[in-house]
């Protein structure tokens, strides 16, 4: 993937900072952060990524690049794996949507160990809130399928 956004790392909604705007590229990686420490590969390709402009997701098929006209946009891309030896059992990562690849204006903050009433403002669930009669939000794409 390149894209141009906030990178190179994946962000949650509680680790925006840290971050830099700029054009990136990473290549797919399977990395499960607490897994193992023999087969790491950073950035991690899966997960969020933050205040998307453009992306070109590159496959064997037929690359495409998915443009943004909204701000504050985050690019889903696939779904992390969380490490399957915890001893604890308790999950860090919030749900994701369903699919591999999502745009949205609000993510989740990756958990911890404390309830998420202890946790600071940008750990708390997002008040995007859309009542009935509203138009809603607009979030608009452009997607180019053409074989450059």
């Amino acid at each position: 993937m390149r894209w141009f956004g906030r990178g190179p790392y994946r962000v949650w909604k509680n680790r925006v900072p840290g971050t830099n705007y700029g054009i990136w590229h990473k290549d797919y990686n399977n990395t499960i952060t607490g897994e193992s420490f023999e087969n790491l590969a950073y950035p991690d390709f899966k997960g969020y990524h933050a205040n998307l402009y453009w992306a070109t997701i590159e496959n064997k098929e037929t690359p495409f690049t998915v443009y943004s006209a909204s701000d504050g946009v985050f690019l889903r891309l696939f779904t992390p794996e969380e490490p399957k030896g915890r001893q604890d059992g308790v999950n860090t990562m919030p749900d994701f949507p369903a699919g591999d690849i999502s745009f949205l204006f609000d993510i989740p903050a990756i958990r911890s160990f404390k309830p998420v009433s202890q946790h600071g403002p940008q750990s708390q669930p997002g008040n995007i809130r859309i009542k009935k009669g509203d138009e809603g939000i607009r979030l608009n794409l452009y997607f180019d399928f053409r074989n450059k």
